[in-house]
Order: C-alpha cells, then sequence, then structure tokens
C-alpha cells in the first residue's frame, strides 16, 4: 500500500461514517462560532459606537447654567488645558401646544454634536425646527407646533421642516427629565440661534485634542469635569451680585419712569415695558436661585453609558457562555475521536504488519481530525465574525439611535478556536494511538479484550444492591469501568441542560420588559 493508498483510506473513513465526521464539524462550528462571536461583539459595538460618534463629531463636555455663560465663563471654558472646539449656544425647554409632549430646543450645534438628518431638512429660519426621528409617527413635515413656556425663545410658533437624530441622545425611549409638562421628556428639536431671545449663551459644547486613541477616556474626563466645574463656581458670587445690581438699577429705573409719567404723559408705554422686564427679572432671580453650572461628560448623555454598559455585558457573556459551549463540545470530540481509533484498531495493526511507520498510520487520523476541526472552525468563525454581531448588536440596539454595525477581526480569536479544536480531536486521535503504538501488530489484529470489571462501592450495601435488578447491576459496574464514557455523559448532559435552562431563564427574565 502506497501513500497514495493511505490518502485514499483517509477519505474513505470519512464516507464510511459520514455521521461522525459531520458530527465533530458541527461541535467545533458551534463552538467556535459562540467563541469568535461573542468575543468580539463586545468590541464591535464599541468600535460601532465610536464610529458614531467621530462621524457626528460628539461633544467631549458640555457646560449649562440657567444664568448663562458671561465672558468670564467662557474664558475659564477656553483656557482649560488640550481644548480643541468650543461651540457656544442657546437651549431651552417647552411643552408642545396640544399634546403631553415637552421637548428641549437647542440652537443648531455648530461643528460639535451634528445632528443626522433623517427626513427632510434642518431649519434655515426662526421659525422653522426640525425634531427628533422618533416623533416623526406624531408629527410631519409641514405642520406647524406652537410652543409654550419655553424662557428664551423669541418665537412660539414653528414648522417641522425635518426630523433628525443626535449622538446626545442615544436612547430613543430616554431623553432627559424637565421642569414643564409632565416633567419627562419626549424627544428635542433644534432650530437656529436667531430663534432664542437670550443675551448670553447658556450651552457650550467642548471637545479635546488627547481624546481620539485614550484607553483611559472616561477616568481623563471625570477629573476635568471635576476640574472645570471647580473653576467655574468662582464666577458665582460675582453673577449673583451682578443680577442683584441689574435688578436694582431696574428698580430705579422704573421708578423714576413711573414719577416722571405724571409730568410726561408719553413716557407710559416705557413705564409699563420697564416694570414688566422688572418682574421679569425679579422672577428669573427669585425662581433660580444662586448661580450654578451643570458640566457633563458623555457618561451623562441620556442613553451612552447603557449602550457601554452593554458592551461591556456582552464581554461577561463571551467569557461564560461560550466556555461551556467549547467544554461540551470538546468533550464530545474527544471521546468522538478516541472511539474512532478503537474502532480502526484491526486496520493499525495491518498497516504495522504491512511495514508501515507509526508516522504513516497517524497520518489517516491527522487528515481526518484537522479536516473535520478545519472545516467546523472555517464555517463557525465565517458565522462568528459577522452573523452573531449583528444579531446580538440589534438586539441591544433596538432602542439605540446608533446603526450599522462595525464587523471587526481578530486572529487572536481565530488562533484559540483553532488551538482549542485541534487539541479537541487531533491530540486526542495522537493520545489514543499512542497506546495502539505500544502493543505489536499481532496483538492489534484481535479484537481489544473488555476491561476487567471489579466490585464497586455500591455492591457493599447488600441490602439496596439485592434489589437492584441484572440490568442496573451491569450499568452500574459500566460506569465506573467506563469512567471517561460516564464523565462525558454526565458532563455533556448536565452541560446542555444549564445552557437551556439559562437560555429559558433570560427570555423569561426578559419577556415584556419591551412593551412595558
Amino acid at each position: 500500500m502506497s501513500k497514495k493508498m493511505l490518502y485514499k483510506d483517509a477519505w474513505q473513513s470519512i464516507g464510511r461514517s459520514p455521521g461522525r465526521f459531520i458530527a465533530l464539524v458541527l461541535l467545533m462550528l458551534l463552538g467556535t462560532f459562540s467563541f469568535v462571536g461573542l468575543k468580539i461583539t463586545g468590541p464591535d459595538m464599541r468600535q460601532t459606537g465610536m464610529n458614531y460618534f467621530n462621524q457626528t463629531h460628539l461633544a467631549d463636555m458640555t457646560v449649562t447654567s440657567a444664568y448663562g455663560l458671561n465672558q468670564a465663563d467662557q474664558k475659564t471654558i477656553t483656557d482649560q488645558a488640550q481644548v480643541k472646539t468650543v461651540n457656544y449656544g442657546y437651549f431651552t425647554d417647552a411643552k408642545i401646544k396640544g399634546s403631553t409632549n415637552s421637548i428641549r430646543v437647542f440652537s443648531n450645534s455648530g461643528s460639535l454634536s451634528q445632528y443626522k438628518v433623517v427626513a427632510g431638512r434642518l431649519a434655515k429660519t426662526d421659525t422653522e425646527i426640525a425634531l427628533n426621528n422618533t416623533l416623526k409617527g406624531t408629527y410631519h413635515l409641514g405642520e406647524t407646533i406652537t410652543l409654550q413656556d419655553g424662557t428664551g425663545l423669541a418665537k412660539t410658533k414653528f414648522k417641522v421642516v425635518g426630523f433628525v437624530k443626535s449622538a446626545e441622545f442615544i436612547n430613543h425611549n430616554d431623553f432627559g427629565q424637565t421642569s414643564v409638562g409632565t416633567g419627562q421628556l419626549s424627544g428635542f428639536g433644534v432650530t437656529t440661534k436667531r430663534a432664542f431671545s437670550l443675551t448670553e449663551y447658556n450651552l457650550a459644547r467642548i471637545s479635546y485634542r488627547d481624546t481620539a486613541k485614550l484607553n483611559a477616556y472616561t477616568k481623563l474626563m471625570n477629573k476635568r469635569q471635576a476640574t472645570l466645574l471647580k473653576d467655574l463656581n468662582q464666577h458665582r458670587a460675582a453673577k449673583y451680585q451682578a443680577a442683584k445690581a441689574s435688578l436694582a438699577t431696574a428698580k430705579a429705573q422704573v421708578s423714576q419712569l413711573s414719577q416722571a409719567t405724571t409730568l410726561q404723559p408719553s413716557l407710559a408705554n416705557q413705564a409699563k415695558a420697564a416694570a414688566t422686564q422688572l418682574a421679569k427679572q425679579e422672577y428669573q432671580l427669585n425662581n433660580l436661585g444662586y448661580p450654578t453650572y451643570t458640566v457633563n461628560t458623555r457618561s451623562d448623555f441620556p442613553g451612552y453609558e447603557i449602550y457601554r454598559s452593554n458592551a461591556k455585558r456582552v464581554d461577561v457573556l463571551a467569557n461564560v457562555f461560550p466556555t461551556f459551549l467549547f467544554a461540551i463540545a470538546t468533550l464530545v470530540a474527544l471521546t468522538t475521536m478516541m472511539r474512532f481509533v478503537e474502532e480502526e484498531r484491526i486496520t493499525i495493526g495491518t498497516l504495522k504488519a504491512l511495514g508501515y511507520s507509526n508516522a504513516d498510520v497517524a497520518l489517516k487520523f491527522l487528515l481526518y481530525s484537522l479536516l473535520a476541526s478545519g472545516l467546523g472552525v472555517i464555517l463557525g468563525a465565517l458565522g462568528g465574525f459577522t452573523l452573531l454581531p449583528k444579531i446580538v448588536f440589534e438586539a441591544y440596539a433596538a432602542s439605540s439611535t446608533i446603526t450599522g454595525v462595525v464587523l471587526k477581526f481578530s486572529w487572536t480569536y481565530l488562533a484559540i478556536a483553532v488551538l482549542i479544536a485541534v487539541c479537541s480531536t487531533t491530540v486526542a486521535a495522537l493520545y489514543a494511538l499512542s497506546h495502539n503504538f505500544k502493543e505489536r501488530p499481532a496483538a492489534l489484529l484481535l479484537p481489544k479484550p473488555p476491561k476487567a470489571g471489579s466490585r464497586i462501592l455500591l455492591e457493599r450495601v447488600t441490602p439496596l444492591w439485592k434489589r437492584l435488578s441484572f440490568n442496573h447491576k451491569v450499568t452500574f459496574r459500566n460506569l465506573f469501568r467506563y469512567k471517561s464514557r460516564a464523565l462525558m455523559t454526565i458532563f455533556g448532559v448536565a452541560g446542555c441542560v444549564g445552557l437551556l435552562v439559562m437560555g429559558i431563564g433570560i427570555r423569561d427574565s426578559l419577556a415584556g420588559i419591551a412593551d412595558q
């Protein structure tokens, strides 16, 4: 028999036992699919999020203040270390007349935290507005809405000209809280700066130079958040005194105008306007209280932390679920290959009797195992790197504005899967062959004698042992005679049932959450 015949015999062994070969392929496919797929999904989700944030130039930090951001505040913000860009704008919360919906109205954000248009366009005039895309079913393009209780808005009626989404609001179901309407924001809107009557900006968006490729991003931002808030708080007393001084000046002006109207009735309109402005200033000072600043990092943006936590949850799942699955696959594959070697015992003896070396004899089993494991790993990796990340991403990002998962590839995870698959099949076959190679060809040509039976501990419990049937006694004895098979059965069945219970438990735990 030549080497060519050895290769032919190896291929024929697949045809003689296609069920075994397919089982090995499917075992390696399933293990690789779950391991590679879940391991790469977390990085895929993070990269997808980063791509979306980079495309929209999401701000690293925002600063807001009900008193506005004066020149001193702006200088403090701009003078920070590593500041790249600062965009100033306006925002206010308002209720949409005729509904329970409250929205946060922003002026166009400029170069930072850009809005992605889903339908229509952004506002071009101070009477136009673009709403977030989740309100698309409630309002339509061309419709005019009236905003109530929107402090600082110069206009109240706006024409809906578009629907947008923003990286500052990742979660469709969470837009934050408000002091108007029901207390819960239903979305946001974007208009022009001219639509606001505020004298000072009340919103600043900031980006930094050294955050593009930083591993400790969150830690650095938390540190800068605390530093910036501390620096801004130094302006609180001065701003409060300035507000009180402005109020005092307004009171004096109203008093003078009131006295002057007795001599000059034509000043009555000016007096009424000054009184209205005074009342507004008093109301604001009494309701706003002492000046405060709110400094938010990306972690404080609605939905950002949830998305990041979901990616981490997949990482945790990837360390548990594939381990059990691959362990079961490995255990079954080990036993399958060892049984295959045992069944080929006479063939091994024949080849050795014909003068073939141990390496020649092992070639058949190496080809068989490598082909099965290799095919399983390739198919599993194809699905793991492409299909599974999409499925998991769509499940976790169902309520997110982030779309279009980015698929990455990892040679490390693939190498680990290949190593486990080869050890499960090839190494198992070589281990079983090593015992056969120690025997003489004449002994290998004879059927392998069964393992000798022995008394087991249960037999010493005479009252119980006597009551067992013959089949039960044989079963108990075989469990201890063939320990590897017993362990494979116990751990295999236990692991599979464990996975099923976990899957059913996850399904029941999550059932109804989306509807609620």
